[in-house]
């Protein structure tokens, strides 16, 4: 076997070992020894124990060329199981996958296999390799959005290497499962009396080697036994032991029962008593029966076992000595390579109980991963929260859904009668959105569901109040207010407590008039007396119910009245950026005042206002107008107010209020106008994002890029939908992204796509296009191989998706020969490929051919039945009193042993004995004398027994 990285080979050290198996296995290993520094793998034979290379063997060299942001999984290793079969073990990665694509592709040109597993799996089986032929096998991790990097390895499974003794034989190293192999495992054991007493201890062993496989628990793997004869006992339930040692214990205590062998009714009392919920069973954990017969069944069996399958139990059979095959199949799931075995004798069902338990394992984790994507509850995101809200928005957050989705579904549900509800689907990436056009002053019940496909999750729910409209029809003419707004408050010894509780209420009711957020009106707070104090900065808060609160809680400070030492701190420690302070934005200072300022004040109030500063004087009680005029911005008329006490504070609000947010909307014009003269352009003039370009289009997705848009630009609103009708699509991205993957469209369709720049203020012009999905194209699935003879089987399939023209199937047999093909209708759903070669694997793959091409292959294998037949002629001579000869005609193929079975006619017990298959006679010893015995000689097969030639004989007196 070699395992290497992908990128180009350097010089390489390699090393071997043999494997016990029908012939010598060489282990081949080349590991590239510089250049690469790569995570450690290691590639071991478990037969002897020892590692073959103990250094960087796999792989995620490619990760050195680019990037993803999904990790791949590592310490793969592999283990040969025998020359067709090789166990792959890896660790899964820290992220939260949804699982795993493996592919195994020939280095000859024999078809790639490719399949998924889901992310609780952790190894698997590579069954049907050919020796000799090198495979590059890959594997990668994926979630709901991308792939992580391949990790890469090259095998070979090599057999007949030279200086390796061929009768070695070196004990097997038991298998395991995946930790996260959960199952209720049922064994139906044939106690009849063709098993024997001494035989039924090798099953037992085989038992024990099986569930030692699993970690045993009542919330892991239950395990239950069945025996059956002529009739059918439970020797224990699946609720009945949770430990492994006390399982271990009960099975090697199961006594023999010796009987008749109905095998039919036996399979039925499973479905009848045993997976039952009251015996053990569970709903939603995977089902898995072992049927194990040395015989042919005394009735009949195919509609029992069927029944069993069709309650979701994986059923796998294991012949002893002269199982039928045939019966064996109609017992087993499919494929029947992976779920049939046989053996010719009792001790040898230790040289595949590796093999069987590999596919147990294997069965068990592929029905977690269906129980798992077939009842997966779609699970609702979480941590919804509502943020800057004004009067006709609201921006929400959300955290994202475990499950693998299609998108979000958005609902705000206006709590009074006739209110318009708003009803938005963004994409699966999407986790926030400015919701805008609402309704102001009006609460809103906000729900976010999780989409897999038309099926929701359950809403996560929050309630929602927009502000009430905060300013009259001269102050919003239709756009948004914004402005960093400094409230410079008197906290003087002459205003006193109980005034300085009227200033609270007043500036509440000027903080009521602006939207306050980051994106529009900012607040911040300085009180002053003798010196200066930031009571909050303008980036402090930006919920009017923080600000409101803040304002009703700050301290009464007291002092004297230095108007001029305040105003120079506001310029120099407020309006600057690390407290908020934002260029291109109408700055406003609201001055309130009880008295005559203590220092100068004329030459801070010129340099404030120079400073873009627009004043506001409010003067009250003793309070100097000419000094109010003197710092105020002109004309005084607007933006000075005096009041003869705290009380008439009210009479000035609406007036004072009007005039502030008329100052700033003229203010922001202006800076517009200014700006856009300028050689920078803000975010103002809503620069639209350019140059739309459609890629990576496949037929349920392409990818939508674009140059970017103005500097400013604070996110991108992408809308789509189907360009003729339809409902409309969103996805929000952040302004660092200049692409995003449209998915879940629908193929061979034509979508209307807008890109958006999204500013502090409003939204830049659409930038518009179109592009058009590609048709579906896909590969079949759920290969299935039946009806096997010895020159023919069936092939069937699930349909591919899309518009399949026609099947192609293409097969040859394994170890090489001619390629054949045949084509059948797109309605098709089997076919029998006839004049094959018997006793032969097959490669087999079913492509469906498109309009524009062929889509991808299911591949997998199948096998011709072997020649079986019985012996003819069968000739007893050279009778004694206790001996008496066999003869027979050789049974037709390869046959393997000759079983034969003598039992006194008039009662008595059945003995029996093997030959070798070349050996066409027998002596049976021991006789009793003039004694006539039924005698049946049966030819053994490495796929089962053939019928039994019947005769009798008869010893002398």
């Amino acid at each position: 076997m070699h395992v290497a990285p992908s990128p180009p080979k350097r010089p390489f050290f390699s090393s071997s070992s043999s494997l016990q198996g029908p012939s010598p296995i060489l282990l081949e290993v080349e590991v590239p020894v510089s250049m690469w520094q790569c995570p450690a793998s290691s590639c071991r034979d478990e037969d002897l124990g020892r590692p073959i290379v103990d250094a960087a063997l796999t792989t995620i060299c490619t990760g050195i060329l680019y990037q993803s942001h999904v990790n791949p999984p590592s310490d793969l290793n592999f283990t040969i199981i025998d020359e067709h079969n090789v166990q792959m073990s890896w660790k899964r990665p820290p992220d939260a996958i949804v699982g795993y694509r493996i592919t195994v592709v020939p280095t000859n040109d024999g078809p790639t296999k490719e399949f998924t597993l889901s992310p609780s799996t952790t190894q698997t089986i590579l069954s049907d390799l050919i020796p000799d032929i090198e495979y590059v096998v890959s594997i990668a991790s994926y979630d709901e959005r991308e792939e992580s990097l391949p990790v890469f390895g090259q095998l070979t499974i090599q057999t007949g290497g030279p200086g390796i003794p061929e009768e070695k034989k070196v004990e097997a190293q038991l298998q395991r499962c995946s930790i996260s192999a959960m199952t209720d495992l049922v064994f139906l054991v044939d106690g009849s009396w063709s098993v024997g007493r001494n035989n039924f201890k090798y099953i037992l062993d085989f038992m024990v080697a099986l569930v030692s496989a699993f970690d045993i628990g009542e919330e892991k793997t239950r395990v239950g036994v069945v025996q059956y004869s002529s009739d059918t006992r439970t020797e224990f339930n699946l609720n009945q032991y949770f430990r492994r040692s006390d399982l271990i214990d009960a099975i090697k205590r199961i006594p023999y029962k010796g009987g008749n062998t109905m095998t039919g009714e036996a399979i039925d009392y499973l479905v009848q008593n045993t997976f039952t919920e009251s015996a053990g069973a569970r709903k939603g954990f995977p089902k898995v029966a072992i049927v194990i017969t040395d015989g042919k069944a005394q009735d009949e069996v195919e509609i029992p076992a069927r029944e069993l399958r069709n309650i979701g139990v994986e059923v796998f059979s294991l012949g002893i000595k002269a199982a039928d095959a045939k019966e064996l199949k109609l017992i087993a799931s499919q494929p029947s390579l992976k779920h049939v075995f046989n053996v010719a004798n009792f001790d040898g069902i230790v040289d595949i109980q590796n093999e069987i338990i590999l596919q147990v394992c294997s069965g068990v984790d592929e029905q977690l991963g269906e129980l798992v994507s077939g009842e997966e509850v779609v699970e609702p995101p979480s941590n919804l929260v509502a943020t800057q809200i004004s009067s006709k928005s609201v921006r929400i957050t959300w955290d994202p859904s475990t499950s693998q989705i299609t998108g979000y579904r958005l609902q705000f549900i206006p709590m009074i009668a006739g209110g318009k509800q708003h009803v938005l689907s963004v994409g699966p990436q999407t986790t926030a959105l400015n919701v805008k056009d609402l309704s102001p002053d009006t609460e809103y019940q906000i729900n976010v569901y999780a989409m897999k496909g038309l099926t929701p999750s359950e809403p996560i729910t929050i309630m929602e109040k927009t502000q009430q409209v905060k300013v009259q029809v001269e102050c919003s003419r239709g756009v948004d207010v914004k402005a960093d707004v400094v409230f410079l408050v008197d906290g003087s010894y002459s205003i006193g407590i109980a005034n300085f509780v009227k200033v609270r209420a007043f500036l509440e009711v000027l903080v009521k008039s602006f939207e306050i957020s980051p994106r529009k009106v900012q607040i911040s707070l300085v009180q002053y007396s003798r010196d200066p104090h930031m009571e909050f900065s303008l980036n402090r808060y930006n919920r009017v119910e923080d600000i409101i609160h803040a304002i009703n809680t700050f301290p009464y400070r007291g002092g004297s009245t230095n108007t001029g030492k305040a105003m120079t701190y506001v310029r120099e420690k407020v309006f600057v950026t690390s407290k908020g302070s934002r260029p291109n934005v109408p700055r406003v200072m609201i001055l309130i005042t009880d008295g005559k300022s203590s220092d100068a004040f004329k030459e801070p109030a010129i340099k404030l206002r120079d400073a873009d500063v627009e004043i506001f004087a409010v003067g009250v009680k003793d309070a100097v107008r000419t000094e109010l005029e003197a710092i105020a911005s002109p004309p005084a008329e607007t933006h000075v107010y005096t009041v003869e006490d705290f009380d008439a504070f009210q009479r000035i609000s609406f007036e004072l209020t009007q005039s502030v947010c008329l100052r700033i909307e003229q203010e922001l014009a202006a800076i517009r106008k200014k700006c856009n003269g300028a050689t920078l352009t803000p975010p103002e003039a809503y620069v639209p994002a350019k140059n739309m370009v459609f890629s990576d289009v496949t037929s349920d997705s392409f990818r939508v890029s674009w140059s970017p848009a103005g500097s400013e630009v604070l996110s991108y609103l992408i809308k789509y939908k189907v360009a003729v009708g339809g409902d409309e699509f969103i996805v929000s991205v952040p302004a660092s992204s200049t692409s995003s993957v449209l998915t879940n469209l629908l193929p061979e369709t034509t979508y209307a796509v807008s890109v958006i720049s999204e500013y502090e203020d409003g939204d830049g012009p659409p930038l518009d296009g179109e592009e058009t999905t590609l048709e579906v194209k896909g590969a079949p699935r759920n290969l299935r191989i039946t009806d096997e003879t010895t020159d023919s089987f069936v092939v069937g399939w699930t349909p591919a998706p899309g518009n399949v023209l026609r099947y192609r199937l293409v097969y040859r047999p394994l170890s090489g020969g001619e390629r054949r093909q045949v084509t059948v209708s797109a309605n098709d759903r089997s076919t029998t490929l006839q004049n094959l070669i018997q006793d032969t694997r097959y490669e087999v793959s079913v492509i469906p051919e498109y309009q524009s091409g062929p889509g991808n292959s299911l591949n997998g294998y199948a096998k011709t039945d072997e020649v079986r037949g019985n012996p003819r002629n069968l000739r007893v001579s050279d009778a004694t009193t206790s001996t008496m000869k066999l003869s027979w005609s050789a049974a037709p193929g390869k046959v393997q042993q000759y079983f034969i079975t003598y039992t006194p006619v008039a009662g008595g017990e059945t003995k029996e004995v093997t030959v070798k298959g070349d050996t066409t006679s027998k002596v049976l010893k021991g006789l009793d004398q003039a004694t006539r015995y039924a005698l049946t000689v049966s030819a053994l097969y490495a796929s089962g027994a053939g019928e039994a030639l019947s005769g009798e004989g008869e010893t002398l007196e």
